[in-house]
């Protein structure tokens, strides 16, 4: 690494600073300083990596990022981290610092965090250098499906409630598919701490006056039109999580959306007409500690939730 610039771990004093970098740079425009907090200090799992550039000026030139989570693979308890941003200014892009920041967070997250294998979702640009650079696989990527409402979801015998906020939950555990991310009560506060009532409709399902589950769906705008993304669902049991994810589809129709978004998974659900499958839409990528095990983890199918990715 050139002399003049140094790698050092990100203080909460830097938060303000890294915003602007982002902001200049062609970074993350969610990245504000409420966010960062949140998001990376915040998590439950008290695990990320969090790495600057610094010139001999004192200014940071760029930043690399991990949040790390608890997930089931192959029915083992697996701390994974996830790498979610890495940038380095317009004034020192060409001198290799990218790729040695992103290799400190990995050295970091190995030999400090103990985390046992690296999972992410990487845009356009960055996906090659993943790829040759860092020694990422593709992993199977999962299907993104829209379903749009039908007549017959008007006449759902499901009810819903809608919720104020995650502490209205009146149950758990909730029950997890294998290859997939833990998640506790704790962690569903952290993560939608910072969504507005606009933006966000969490609701409790109910069949017969029971609450079977609870379902997380994020209002966006496709083309003009609004459609919900299913972000999470708390379900306690197979049959109540698979019935919980297809009374969504009843809720969006009845509330005025145009139809449902989600990742395909390993839960079953009734044949709809009207339901698009779109293939490879998200690059998807793994890497292991080994060759081999990257290998492995490229031929998993893994269940997730939109809710697991940190750009929506």
């Amino acid at each position: 690494m050139p002399t003049e610039f140094t790698i050092e771990k990100i203080a909460k004093k830097d938060l303000p600073e890294i915003r602007t970098l982002a902001l200049n740079n062609g970074g993350n425009q969610r990245l504000t300083e409420s966010f960062i907090e949140n998001w990376y200090l915040n998590n439950p799992s008290n695990s990320a990596s969090l790495c600057k550039v610094v010139g001999q000026d004192g200014n940071i030139e760029g930043y690399a990022t991990t949040n790390n989570f608890n997930f089931t693979i192959e029915g083992k308890s697996t701390l994974v981290a996830m790498p979610q941003n890495v940038l380095t200014s317009l004034k020192v892009r060409g001198k290799g610092l990218f790729n040695k920041l992103y290799f400190k967070t990995e050295t970091d997250n190995l030999t400090e965090n103990k985390v046992e294998c690296f999972l992410t979702f990487t845009n356009k640009l960055s996906t090659p250098i993943f790829l040759n650079k860092f020694f990422y696989e593709r992993g199977k990527c999962p299907d993104v499906v829209f379903t749009s409402f039908n007549f017959l979801d008007f006449f759902s015998s499901y009810q819903f409630t809608r919720l104020s906020s995650v502490d209205d939950i009146l149950f758990y555990p909730r029950f997890e598919y294998d290859n997939s991310m833990q998640k506790d009560l704790a962690y569903f506060k952290w993560r939608y701490k910072l969504y507005t009532d606009q933006d966000l409709h969490i609701i409790a399902v109910k069949e017969k006056d029971d609450i079977i589950g609870y379902a997380f769906l994020k209002v966006v705008k496709k083309y003009g039109i609004k459609c919900l993304l299913l972000m999470d669902i708390i379900s306690q049991n197979e049959n109540t999580f698979s019935a919980t994810v297809e009374a969504c589809f009843s809720y969006s129709a009845k509330h005025g959306f145009i139809g449902t978004v989600m990742f395909d998974a390993a839960f079953t659900i009734k044949k709809r007409i009207a339901r698009v499958k779109l293939k490879n839409r998200l690059n998807f990528l793994v890497k292991g500690q080994s060759p081999n095990a990257t290998k492995h983890l490229s031929q998993l199918n893994f269940n997730f939730f939109f809710g697991d990715l940190d750009i929506v």
